[in-house]
């Protein structure tokens, strides 16, 4: 009779190379799996073009000047003898909606989506701004801070919906042709 209790009956070593198969087995499975999603999901890069068609800016100017002597966190008393903004603005905390029409190439006639910005000031005259493009087949999502008097800018994109669901990745603009920017949007995943 063979005592049970006191002899394995699968060596140690043996349990290794099973569990060192299985997690290989599973990397294998999942890098074939994420290999075939990307190449379902085609193209990584999307070329777009977008003109601007609406702008709203919103002064918080008025904000400011009442916080300066009640505001939640005390008494703020400036010690500067002015309490006027100088210069141009934008400046910190005012904020800038802008709409754009989305077009397939470069000359302008396909639109394919909307664009959103949503822009808060900060200093220095640039903005964070909360980007929406709402395309055919889903939404794309992004965030990044810039400064609108430069010419080019770059965005991170963060998510998305429909096609674009789970899509990360960055989205560079530049000059384009007519007044409008063209869209670079490189996905990682």
């Amino acid at each position: 009779m063979h005592d049970i209790g006191r002899r394995p009956l699968v060596s140690p070593a043996r349990l290794f190379l099973l569990a060192a198969c299985v997690a290989g087995a599973s990397l294998l499975g999942a890098g074939l799996a994420s290999g075939a999603t990307q190449a379902a999901r085609g193209d990584q890069k999307l070329t777009l073009y977008s003109v601007a068609t609406e702008e709203q800016f919103v002064n918080n100017a008025d904000d400011r000047e009442r916080g300066k002597g009640n505001n939640p966190f005390g008494n703020y008393k400036d010690l500067t003898a002015s309490t006027a903004e100088k210069g141009n603005g934008p400046f910190p905390g005012d904020e800038a909606l802008f709409k754009f029409s989305v077009y397939a190439s470069s000359d302008l006639k396909k639109t394919v989506g909307t664009a959103l910005f949503t822009c808060e000031y900060n200093f220095d005259k640039n903005a964070f701004c909360d980007a929406t493009y709402q395309l055919s087949g889903g939404t794309l999502v992004g965030a990044g801070q810039f400064n609108f008097n430069a010419s080019s800018f770059a965005i991170a994109i963060t998510g998305g919906t429909g096609k674009y669901r789970g899509r990360q990745g960055d989205l560079e603009a530049s000059p384009g042709p007519v007044h409008s920017q063209k869209l670079v949007v490189t996905f990682v995943n």
